[in-house]
């Protein structure tokens, strides 16, 4: 196993000059993945440097904003990023929370692709999704706009047929119902049984919906997966029996499939008009609301639109960005730590520090609350000096540990940052082999010459120096020869998936393949199961970091520059 800092400048200089077979900006435009990032407070989203190769776009600024790329995306063809993130009851545990789906993005007239998204978000301090940063792939590059076509011509038949009967109930003073149903895992029905197949399932559902409807009652399918039952006349208490009796009659019996026997999975919502809403579209979207309020609680298959919980949401949304300088002023930054392990023998090899704030009631703030309202302030120097603070406060009270700690590209190129580091060790001797300096793939491309001196200089110090969140294409081959580099850490945009998509299998053998050739060592993150850790350890990686390895503790530390009690 190669040690931190197996490799030195003198050794990039003297690798071999020979170019491996594969080029990481290249290869994962070959298999259609690009990374991205997305600040949802600010909505900008910040692509991979191979975006317009994989989505075969001239720009990118029809997809720079969450709102711009929600424009881009097919109606009722499948859950949205922005659903899958905003619709999960998961608490983010200060690493953040999975996420995945598919969908069809539109990119220009005549040009449809089905997509799958998956990545991880983090939490605000109120728990909401602040930040994201996944993955999408290109599944399928088809004409395929005669098929979402008809899905938009059948949603548009519903919300006519909608419309009327909205006011023929505001009429008669009764409650049209609108129930949404939903098949559950219907994209592995597709894997397993085919489309064909899986129609067969469909079509056998809607005639065990149809055999308890009432006769002025209407069934339609308005999507891939979404079926919308109307019921005339039906009050809230009655809608809810009404989707009690569906669930039964769909759901007692197994279905016969080519595969044997399936038991169905029914999950329903419903929304009533005019209770809740007024117009057909806002009806079929709180009752789509309402499914995806099902989906979120774990064996219920049936929920009512309840305003009170969607105005609570609304509230939670506009609460203000926390006030990082007040927590600089007063000495509340901190840091958790989360273990990184050999591979192999799943020992302890470092932590990496990881930002946190503690609030003034003493709640401790995650970094996704934070990070993006920093870098925004332009307050970043001063949050990375705090922690390096801390960080060598730490390392010199204990001298059997070793920790990593981030940088920022903006940090990295502020003026004083290296007499501010080099101050910093020393005056505390014997920490700096025992420190890792993280910067992030970007940085290694805003001024590489530049960078490059800086961080020649830091190594010369006595640290190591790894890049995060590595694949997204921005660094060549010959950018990391020529780097002072360590260690690389492999994002885990593309390790979570491992035991799904081949794809990124490919990709994670390429790059560590790349990391071996020049003799770096590697870092895995988002290792979620000991499946992914033992595939990875076989494939030559050689440390682990994730949920599986160890959630990041917070460090009950005396405040920097003083006696520890």
């Amino acid at each position: 196993m190669r040690s931190l800092h197996a490799r030195s400048t003198s050794d990039a200089a003297g690798a071999s000059s020979e170019r491996p077979p594969f080029d990481p900006r290249a290869i994962l435009t070959s298999i259609g993945e690009v990374v991205y990032d997305w600040d949802i407070a600010t909505d900008a989203i910040t692509w991979g440097a191979n975006a317009r190769d994989v989505l075969r776009v001239p720009d990118l600024v029809n997809l720079a904003s969450g709102a711009a790329f929600a424009l881009c995306v097919e109606p009722a063809v499948g859950l949205t990023r922005h659903e899958a993130i905003f619709q999960s009851d998961a608490e983010d545990p200060g690493t953040g929370v999975p996420y995945r789906t598919r969908y069809k993005l539109r990119l220009r007239p005549g040009r449809i692709v089905a997509v799958e998204d998956s990545g991880r978000w983090f939490a605000d301090a109120g728990g909401r999704p602040a930040y994201a940063h996944g993955v999408l792939r290109v599944e399928r590059d088809a004409e395929d706009g005669e098929e979402v076509g008809a899905g938009a011509r059948h949603r548009a038949v519903l919300l006519d047929r909608l419309k009327h009967d909205i006011a023929e109930a505001r009429q008669a003073k009764r409650s049209l119902a609108l129930i949404v149903l939903s098949v559950d895992e219907l994209g592995r029905l597709n894997e397993d049984l085919g489309y064909e197949g899986a129609d067969a399932v469909l079509d056998e559902m809607v005639r065990r919906v149809r055999r308890v409807m009432r006769g002025r009652d209407y069934l339609l399918r308005y999507a891939g997966n979404r079926f919308a039952l109307a019921l005339r006349s039906c009050e809230p208490d009655q809608a809810a029996a009404a989707a009690a009796r569906i669930e039964g009659d769909v759901c007692r019996e197994p279905i016969r499939t080519s595969l044997g026997p399936l038991a169905l999975g029914l999950r329903m919502g419903a929304a009533l008009a005019p209770l809740h809403a007024a117009d057909p579209a806002s009806l079929l979207r709180r009752a789509e609301e309402a499914l995806a309020a099902t989906k979120r609680r774990f064996g219920c298959a049936f929920s009512l639109y309840d305003p009170a919980a969607a105005a609570v949401r609304g509230a939670q949304r506009a609460t203000p960005v926390f006030d990082i300088i007040e927590a600089l002023n007063g000495r509340r930054i901190t840091f958790a730590a989360q273990p990184v392990l050999e591979a192999r023998s799943r020992t302890l090899a470092f932590k990496e520090a990881l930002l946190r704030v503690r609030a003034a009631d003493g709640r401790i703030v995650p970094a996704g609350d934070i990070l993006p309202a920093v870098e925004r302030t332009g307050l970043v120097p001063l949050i990375d000096t705090r922690i390096l603070e801390l960080v060598a406060d730490h390392l010199a009270r204990h001298p059997d540990e070793r920790l990593a700690i981030n940088l920022s590209p903006v940090t990295l190129e502020n003026p004083n940052w290296l007499t501010t580091f080099a101050a910093h060790l020393g005056a505390r001797p014997g920490i700096a082999p025992r420190l890792i300096v993280e910067i992030t793939e970007t940085a290694m491309v805003r001024d590489s010459r530049a960078i490059c001196a800086r961080l020649d200089a830091m190594k010369a110090l006595g640290v190591a120096v790894a890049v995060d969140d590595f694949g997204a294409g921005h660094t060549s081959f010959k950018h990391l020869r020529s780097f002072p580099v360590d260690i690389l850490k492999i994002d885990g945009a593309f390790v979570h998936n491992l035991s799904r998509s081949t794809d990124d299998r490919f990709f994670v053998r390429a790059l560590l393949d790349l990391a071996q050739h020049l003799g770096i060592a590697t870092v895995a993150e988002w290792v979620e199961n000991e499946e992914t850790a033992r595939l990875l350890a076989e494939w030559g990686v050689d440390y682990l970091q994730g949920r599986h390895c160890g959630l990041p503790e917070l460090l009950d530390e005396p405040a920097a520059g003083e006696a520890a009690a």
